[in-house]
């Protein structure tokens, strides 16, 4: 590449010395020019050379055309040397004109070839950011970026290093661009844009915090243009990515409503002929069946019953997280929502302490949601307390409303299952096999309170027991007049 320019500027250079040269001749001995009409035709030339060529054909045209004109027209001729100081004056002038002219017709045809750069890499910008912005899919985006790019940018060869993947794509000659470059390139925060002989590497920068690569081979590209082209390519990456994770949502929730349905169209199903068993159970038992009928009646009246509940908790979890249920939030007392909700458990000897302090703030709440919540804590730590040792429910007001806490004397929960315990179906190691129960008292639970804008979670010890603690938001001054 250099030895082809400098043969064409040796051949310029040949061509304005020569050419000149002869006008020169022409113009003394033929036409017998004066060294006004001579100074023009020179100025014409250097001008015609600074836009055609370049600044060093322009300089060379420059000095050839003052040494013609002391050769030719300046006394005495034909000689180098001046005898008037006049014609020195004459002579110095087209000198330093030539040379401006030169300069400033050389930088107006670099200008005027840089807004004609600037204009293509603009036409070319939109032409790729139209085909990056058509992929939905980032895998597929990434292999097809470098091929996009080198087709578009005329470049003969283009890497890119994807950051999330780890994957390096190609295309064209880009074997001069070697992964570790493109991989050292994507790790170093804050680099410009780097160059070498042939090829030029540049960071892209991801959202999340993740970083690629882009590398080019042999391209004619400005170093704005490549930034430029970065950035496209981040922003179509990260569209396409965020196109996926929303694509992806919307097929889980699609799938969690359409798995919501069916579970309530099931327990709905089972739940009409749950409901005549036990009507019939009952109907039997009103009867005085004798000593075994009874027992095995009983039998069947408690597990229809147990049934009977399993499928309830699995109607309102399907509802829950299919979003049908309407929260009616109202202002009420701690002290309301607690012993309306524990009201049957109190009844049966004394397996609940309820310790409330006095002044507690009224909470905004779907009572009958938030007294299915304490129902379902409280029934969950009677099954793990020790016999007859009874659960304490406790509240106090905390930094974003008022906590309710139900602390139990069982054997505790381990760590490794307390990032478990309000999972779907999740059931302790210690409760299994011997207690009843799906698995679905506390993930309803969950849901609840976070359809109030609270959280619930678990403090527990091995041997100390366990405590369950939920939030309810503050009632506004409003709701509570």
């Amino acid at each position: 590449m250099r030895k082809r320019t400098l043969s064409r500027l040796i051949l310029r250079i040949g061509i304005l010395g020569a050419g000149l040269t002869t006008v020169s001749h022409m113009y003394h001995y033929t036409i017998h020019v004066n060294s006004t009409t001579a100074a023009l035709t020179y100025l014409l030339a250097v001008v015609g050379a600074a836009t055609f060529w370049g600044l060093p054909e322009a300089m060379f045209a420059s000095a050839v055309s003052m040494l013609c004109l002391d050769y030719y027209f300046f006394p005495p001729v034909p000689a180098l040397g001046i005898d008037d100081p006049q014609n020195w004056v004459a002579w110095c002038t087209f000198l330093i004109t030539s040379f401006l002219v030169s300069q400033l017709s050389a930088r107006l045809r670099k200008r005027a070839r840089e807004a004609t750069q600037r204009r293509n890499e603009i036409e070319r910008m939109y032409a790729l950011s139209c085909s990056l912005m058509q992929a939905n899919e980032a895998t597929g985006l990434a292999q097809s970026v470098p091929g996009q790019v080198a087709a578009i940018f005329g470049c003969r060869g283009v890497a890119f290093f994807d950051g999330p993947s780890g994957r390096i794509h190609r295309a064209g000659s880009a074997a001069g661009i070697s992964d570790d470059a493109l991989i050292e390139t994507a790790g170093s925060r804050d680099s410009p844009p780097t160059a070498s002989a042939n090829t030029a590497l540049i960071r892209v920068q991801l959202g999340g915090g993740t970083a690629s690569s882009l590398g080019f081979s042999d391209a004619s590209i400005s170093a704005p243009a490549m930034q430029s082209i970065a950035n496209l390519v981040a922003l179509a990456m990260d569209r396409a990515r965020k196109q996926e994770i929303a694509a992806q949502a919307e097929g889980a929730r699609r799938h969690q409503e359409l798995k919501s349905m069916l579970l309530d169209v099931l327990a709905h199903e089972f739940q009409t002929p749950l409901t005549s068993i036990r009507a019939g159970v009952h109907a039997m038992l009103a009867e005085s069946p004798g000593r075994d009928q009874r027992e095995w009646l009983e039998i069947m009246n408690e597990e229809s019953g147990r049934l009977s509940a399993m499928m309830t908790e699995a109607i309102q979890m399907a509802r829950i997280e299919a979003g049908h249920v309407d929260l009616d939030k109202q202002t009420h007392t701690v002290e309301d929502l607690v012993y309306s909700a524990l009201e049957k458990e109190m009844s049966v000897g004394s397996q609940v302490e309820i310790d409330l302090p006095r002044g507690l703030p009224p909470v905004s709440a779907d009572a009958a949601l938030i007294r299915l919540v304490i129902r379902e804590i409280a029934g969950n730590a009677l099954k793990y307390a020790q016999p007859g040792a009874p659960i304490t429910v406790r509240a106090y007001t905390g930094d974003t409303g008022v906590v309710i806490g139900v602390s139990d004397h069982g054997p505790g929960i381990p760590l490794e299952e307390q990032r478990r315990i309000f999972e779907k179906y999740y059931r302790g190691k210690q409760g299994r096999g011997h207690l009843t129960g799906m698995g679905m008292g506390l993930p309803i639970a969950r849901q609840v309170v976070e359809a109030h804008d609270g959280r619930v979670w678990v403090e527990s010890r091995p041997g100390e027991g366990a405590t369950f603690s939920f939030s309810l938001p503050l009632a506004h001054e409003e709701a509570s007049v």
